[in-house]
């Protein structure tokens, strides 16, 4: 079974052969793959950029993995994140990888398998345990845990309309007023479509009564043939959170 045509994937390990193999298995003409040594470069590509996975290794050099997972749960609520061990996991950080990922893999691992667990993962809407190969979960011993629900984190799909107020980060401007069509929300964040550019780091003042909520834009990425079309994602944040 082969990848959606345009997924992309994000491999995060401090360990460059391991980097090299991951995406050596992934990368085609229909599968970008983008790799990261460290936590912080992992988080300012996920700033940039949006993937549809994440193969992430708990133990990174300037942080925890699980630190990693929570931060891109908030920046991309969507984005399937396979966590990846070869050390021993404690029920703390077990009850945090059932919160917020989608799948626990051990180390050493047949690459081969890797590709095709995650072939699965990427490729279907329904849960693994659904799908017709679901005999994968047998046949693949270094799934320590995976979720019963692959898309428990996908957020519910929205036709609504907000009005909002645009500030650029650190900028003495005037505020821009917008309109924006929202795709889909969750309770951390939503994705947009506005004729206004939003780049990662504009506040959004939120003067939905529904809402009720200020936001941060992540992402952006321009979707049309002229410049009146961009895509945004954006993360519910407290006011005292906001960048100043």
């Amino acid at each position: 079974m082969g990848i959606d045509h345009s997924k992309s994937i994000l491999v995060v390990d401090d360990e460059y052969l391991m980097r090299y193999s991951l995406s050596s298995i992934f990368k085609n003409a229909e599968t970008d793959v983008t790799t990261a040594a460290d936590g912080a470069s992992a988080l300012h590509t996920f700033e940039k950029y949006s993937f549809d996975l994440c193969l992430l290794d708990i133990q990174l050099p300037d942080m925890s993995g699980l630190d990693i997972m929570k931060k891109i749960r908030y920046i991309s609520p969507r984005t399937i994140i396979v966590i990846m061990t070869g050390s021993d996991v404690s029920h703390e950080m077990m009850k945090s990888i059932r919160d917020n990922a989608h799948c626990l893999i051990s180390k050493s691992f047949d690459l081969l398998q890797v590709k095709a667990l995650v072939d699965v993962l990427i490729s279907n809407d329904k849960p693994l345990c659904h799908h017709k190969s679901a005999a994968i979960r047998d046949q693949i011993s270094f799934i320590t845990w995976l979720a019963d629900d692959i898309r428990k984190h996908t957020r519910k799909l929205a036709a609504d309309r907000i009005c909002c107020w645009a500030v650029a980060p650190k900028s003495d401007k005037p505020a821009a007023f917008l309109t924006a069509d929202v795709l889909d929300i969750s309770d951390t964040g939503m994705c947009i479509l506005t004729d206004y550019e939003l780049k990662p780091g504009h506040i959004l003042l939120l003067s939905d009564i529904t809402l009720q909520k200020n936001a941060v834009i992540r992402w952006s990425e321009f979707t049309g043939t002229t410049a009146s079309s961009y895509r945004a994602g954006l993360q519910f944040v407290p006011p005292e959170f906001l960048p100043r």
